[in-house]
């Protein structure tokens, strides 16, 4: 038996749930991302920043890239160009997303050991 969200499935074309899910965790990761790189570039409060969730932000990360792949493969089978665009920007921010915060966790792997 599935399971469905009836107002989803309403409001949304078929296949766009998994590409609006990948768009509300990108939009959490780049908050959470811009908070880090507040704290480290500008403020330099290094204990705000969130070292102890770098595993579960990164496991996140490539969820959200797997539920934004699995909804452009969709959008690709449904004939509309706006919703390809659409996925595949997706899919893209969160590619971006995901190595940026890589390269914060190595700037601050390499900013504590030089200074520690």
């Amino acid at each position: 038996m599935r399971w469905r969200n009836r107002m989803a499935v309403l409001f949304f074309p078929q296949g766009m749930m998994l590409t609006m899910a990948a768009l509300i965790l990108f939009f959490a990761h780049l908050s959470v991302l811009a908070s880090d790189v507040h704290n480290f570039y500008f403020t330099h409060h290094y204990d705000r920043m969130s070292f102890r969730y770098t595993v579960i932000l990164m496991f996140s990360q490539v969820i959200s890239i797997c539920w934004a792949a699995m909804g452009s493969l969709y959008a690709e089978m449904l004939e509309d160009k706006f919703l390809r665009c659409f996925a595949l920007t997706i899919l893209m921010l969160n590619g971006a997303m995901f190595f940026n915060r890589l390269y914060l966790e190595f700037v601050a792997i390499q900013y504590r050991e030089e200074n520690h």
